[in-house]
């Protein structure tokens, strides 16, 4: 009939084609799964190189890093001439001398000195593990919930003396803190006696 439309394409080689051309529908449909695909990249991806960028909040790496090289620097060694020595090699992982913790927790110098203790007491946690956040460091009980609040307190009798101290050192006030606080901690011994040091970094 002269009044029907043509129901397919006429091709080149003259043979008729059922095929049809983009409609709004085939627009609508392409752009909507572009916009969502496009969503989903701008959520997710940088999610994915999260763990690789540096934070607004203390790595947990770097409060680990500190809790081991604390209980290295605090550790029973071997040297009992009362000189420090180029390498510091604790003979009992975990086990801490306890002249060398009241020196670092009491920041006192001269006794880290006699001791042959292989840090500076009188630099601060912070200053001493080259980091620029606020460091606490405490030793406390092994079931203590709140350790800022519930240093452990000694008192010893060692080669140079009676020694003794709160062992809490910070850099700032604990209840300065405005931001996320990241925690690592170490079961140690002092003269047989198990307590944890536990290191916060904000």
């Amino acid at each position: 009939m002269s009044g029907e439309r043509p129901s397919g394409v006429r091709a080149a080689d003259g043979t008729r084609s059922e095929a049809r051309g983009q409609t709004q529908i085939d627009f609508a449909v392409g752009a909507g799964v572009f916009l969502v695909t496009l969503a989903f990249v701008v959520a997710f991806v940088p999610t994915l190189f999260e763990p690789f960028a540096a934070g607004e909040t203390a790595s947990p790496l770097v409060a680990d890093r500190i809790a081991a090289g604390t209980v290295d620097r605090l550790g029973a060694s071997g040297n009992v001439s009362g000189v420090s020595t180029a390498v510091h090699a604790p003979t009992e992982p975990g086990v801490l001398s306890p002249a060398c913790t009241v020196a670092f927790f009491a920041a006192n110098a001269t006794l880290a000195d006699d001791a042959g203790c292989p840090f500076d007491a009188g630099t601060d946690p912070a200053a001493s593990f080259g980091v620029d956040d606020d460091v606490q460091v405490v030793i406390h009980g092994l079931d203590e919930r709140d350790p800022a609040a519930t240093p452990a307190t000694v008192a010893f009798d060692t080669r140079h003396g009676p020694v003794g101290a709160t062992l809490n050192r910070s850099t700032a006030p604990p209840t300065a803190t405005t931001g996320d606080v990241t925690v690592a901690g170490r079961v140690v011994s002092l003269r047989g006696v198990q307590y944890r040091l536990t290191v916060r970094v904000w």
